[in-house]
């Protein structure tokens, strides 16, 4: 990177955590206005999740690794309370989310992770913004899916309805999306009937597919695919990221670890520097899925303590994470190693 890319680089983090801080401290930005910590959590900075009005956690669950795994509703629910506990308030999970295994499909294991989240919602639905997402892109199949995550997280409504992981190569489908039968609808009928409160979407692959979408309908939310190595590779920190902040959108942060893909090459960079430079960016939380105890805490106690990272900090991670970027950007279209089943 040259001197002025480098400065240049600067001068946009600057503006990202900028405006990341003022949320965070004083309130006064519009999209990530900031509220008093719950008690219970030991003073975990809370963000608006944009239009929805929530009031949410920079950390928050998400529902796969061991909650999506069939076999392992014991622990998952332990998880899933623990969790709550520690005053996370808002889960993420989708209807495909299940894990295969030996003798169990992928697509036989979906709702593994709806179903261990129901079995702690039946008592403290009440404590928890609770997001699910359809992977079908048709109004009947989901509607179909929609009853089934109701049914599954033992709920008679979400906090939150997605359009699961919108594609590249799904650019030219949108019109399809937004007929009659498509899944707009769906969301738009749902929402109608009080099934779900808000509506969003969520993407991987491609900012272009994301920007094109929070261009053509006022969604509530967006779940978006950023961590350090972003920059290196179709970013969504410069290519989408602006849109959602100016369209007043919640935005929620992914694949902050990489799927632990960080640990690897004996350390790329670590869970602080994983998340810190991800929350320091104008987004309402991250998610993360977790195997343990031990890394709900571990994650929760980074949330407690966080601080904005500068500028320069986070062009020091970035620099950390660039010379395996692709292994850290594994899921985005072109570099070719996102598992093709849902």
């Amino acid at each position: 990177m040259t001197d002025q890319n480098r400065n240049s680089r600067r001068e946009f983090l600057k503006k990202m955590a900028a405006a990341a801080a003022v949320a965070t401290i004083t309130g006064t930005y519009d999209l990530l206005s900031a509220y008093p910590a719950d008690s219970r959590n030991g003073a975990m900075p809370l963000r608006k999740l944009g239009k929805t009005g929530h009031k949410v956690g920079i950390y928050s669950l998400g529902g796969q690794a061991t909650i999506e795994t069939p076999g392992k509703e014991e622990m998952a629910v332990e998880l899933v309370n623990k969790a709550l506990d520690l005053g996370i308030n808002y889960i993420d999970t989708a209807a495909a989310y299940g894990r295969s295994t030996e003798t169990l499909s992928r697509r036989d294991a979906m709702g593994t992770s709806e179903k261990n989240i129901g079995q702690v919602m039946k008592t403290r639905r009440k404590e928890v913004f609770l997001a699910s997402k359809t992977h079908d892109r048709t109004y009947d199949g989901s509607m179909k899916l929609l009853d089934k995550s109701l049914m599954n997280l033992q709920t008679d409504h979400l906090d939150l309805w997605q359009v699961h992981n919108l594609r590249a190569s799904e650019k030219g489908n949108l019109d399809a999306y937004f007929a009659e039968d498509g899944v707009i609808k769906a969301m738009e009928k749902a929402r109608d009937e009080k099934m779900v409160k808000n509506i969003g979407i969520t993407g991987h692959e491609d900012p272009e597919i994301l920007k094109m979408m929070a261009e053509r309908y006022d969604f509530d939310n967006v779940l978006v695919a950023i961590n350090a190595a972003d920059k290196h590779y179709n970013s969504m920190i410069e290519k989408f990221l602006p849109v959602a902040v100016e369209r007043k959108m919640g935005i929620v942060g992914m694949k902050i670890p990489a799927r632990d893909r960080i640990f690897d090459f004996g350390g790329i960079i670590n869970m602080k520097e994983a998340m810190d430079y991800v929350m320091s960016l104008p987004v309402s939380t991250v998610i993360i899925g977790i195997d343990r105890i031990s890394e709900l805490e571990e994650n929760m106690k980074i949330a407690r303590e966080f601080k904005q990272l500068s500028a320069d900090e986070l062009l020091a991670i970035e620099d950390k994470a660039k010379p395996h970027y692709e292994h850290l950007q594994f899921f985005k279209d072109g570099i070719g190693k996102w598992p093709a089943e849902w």
